[in-house]
Formats: C-alpha cells, structure tokens, sequence
C-alpha cells in the first residue's frame, strides 16, 4: 500500500499525505478512546443485582456524572495531543512550546489556588460518590436537583427554574436529600373530641391502601407513630413512609389527598387552627362552690 500510494501521488505523498494519515489516525483513536470510556461506564449498572432498585438507580446517577466529567477530560486531553502531533507533523519544533508551557503552569499554578482547590474538591466528591447528577442536594442556603458537575463546579436548579453555580472548593457542608432512599412524614391534626380509636382505623386503611395501589414508589407498610403533639389546635398524629429517592413528595401529596377524603366519608373533621376544641366539663361535675360561680 505504501508503495502504490508513492507510485500514485509521487512527491506529495511523504510531505503531504504521511501527516495527514497520522493525524487522522490519532483522531480516530482518540475517538475510539472515548466511546470505549462511555461503553465501560455504561456497564457499571451491570455490577448492581437487577433487583436492588435502588442500587441500580444510584449507580445509573453516578454513572451519568462519571460520563460528564470523564467525557470532559478524555476531550480536553485530546484536544492537546492532537494539537502537539499537528504541530509536530507539520515539522513546527514543539520543545520550546512544552517548556514554555511547564513554565506558565507554574505561574498559573500560584495564581489559580482556589481553581486547584476546587478541583481537587470535585474529584474527591466524584471519588467518595457524596452526590451525583439528579440527586437533590441543599448546599448552604441554596438547594435543587444537580443538573451538571465537573471538576470545577457543582450546577444546581431549584423548583422555580434558578441555576445556581457553585465552585466545589467553597462547599463544606451538603445535605442530600435524595440518597438511595427517602421518608414520607404526614401529620394529620384532629380535634380534641374526635375518637382516636376512630381516627386510627381510618389512617390504616388508608395507608393500607396506598401502599397496595403505589407499590412502586412505596418501599414498606406505613407505620402510624402515634400522637406527636398537643396543642391549642388539637391532637397531631404523626405516619410515616420509606419511598424511593425523590417521590417523597408525591407520596405526601396523594397521602394527604385520600386521608381527606376517606376522613368526610367517616365524618372525621380536621383541627382548624386557633381554635380550641377542648370539651367543657358537665354542669354535674361541677363541685358546689364551681356551680354556685357558674
């Protein structure tokens, strides 16, 4: 092949069409490179039992940040040795631009300390799988869904659309609010002279049934805590959930929804607030002196 290519493009062949192989050899292996990364990064869902929901949804979010921020260095690597070997081929001396280039990372080096520190922090947040892309995270006052990350930065959107870019190196404390598992937390607060044995009955069946019909974001049976608290509104009782990670909400919502519901069915009235519905004692408990004041 060498030789039919001399024969057929003669003096362009070596300073022309050498380089030009080269180079687009080195471009399709560098590509290769990185589906090859994207293929292996795939496949760690594979390590997880199918079983184990929760394990594969985990794995398929750090998956996803692995691939953003993998991706990102394969093609920024890349795009460096593409441009040192076209240097290289088009016979430009690439030394001085390598000791030029060792000299000016020093120098950027000492300039660019909170850059170094916010990438070493990015790594070790990727390296010890703290968060990851779609979890929900609250990161000092600000929280929302973590869209992108890099080694750099952190890109949070809250509930009303706002993007919130955080250098990694300025996060010291995180809350994940989706990590592998959530609770769904319902208080329902009833008057003081509802029955409890009643209003308990109630909450079961419908949690009962709320777990029948949403088998795939309900984890395990409700459990009724019991009274929360007393107060001038009347008696809070708490209920409880496991769901997945980020149905939380959802859960809460159509929770509230059917305890409404069932609760005008079986005449069940809920606490107004401010006022107090403690039952007044009989006139004939009342001792003497009390009746004579009355």
């Amino acid at each position: 092949m060498p030789q039919f290519l001399r024969d057929t493009f003669g003096l362009i062949y070596a300073p022309v069409l050498i380089p030009l192989i080269r180079i687009a050899w080195i471009l399709i292996i560098g590509l290769l490179v990185l589906k090859v990364i994207d293929s292996g990064l795939k496949r760690l869902r594979l390590l997880i039992p199918a079983s184990d929901v929760l394990g594969v949804a985990r794995v398929e979010q750090r998956t996803e940040t692995l691939r953003h921020i993998i991706r990102g260095v394969s093609r920024g690597i890349l795009v460096v040795i593409l441009a040192l070997t076209v240097s290289s081929e088009l016979g430009f001396d690439i030394a001085p631009i390598l000791a030029s280039a060792g000299i000016a990372g020093l120098a950027v080096g000492f300039g660019a300390q909170s850059l170094v520190k916010d990438v070493i922090s990015g790594f070790f947040v990727l390296f010890e799988d703290q968060f990851g892309v779609g979890d929900v995270i609250k990161i000092g006052d600000l929280s929302g869904v973590v869209e992108r990350m890099t080694l750099r930065v952190t890109v949070l959107r809250n509930l009303e659309g706002q993007v919130h870019v955080i250098p990694n190196g300025t996060i010291h404390t995180v809350t994940v609010l989706t990590k592998e598992w959530a609770r769904a937390v319902v208080d329902v607060t009833v008057p003081y002279d509802q029955e409890l044995a009643k209003v308990f009955e109630v909450l079961h069946r419908v949690g009962s049934r709320l777990a029948q019909d949403w088998s795939d974001r309900i984890l395990e049976q409700p459990a009724i805590l019991g009274v929360e608290k007393l107060d001038d509104t009347g008696v809070t009782i708490r209920q409880i959930v496991k769901t997945p990670a980020f149905k939380q909400s959802d859960v809460m919502r159509e929770w509230r929804r059917r305890i409404k519901e069932e609760f005008d069915r079986s005449g069940i009235s809920l606490a107004q607030r401010g006022v107090l519905t403690l039952a007044s004692p009989s006139h004939e408990a009342l001792s003497p002196h009390e009746r004579a004041g009355a």
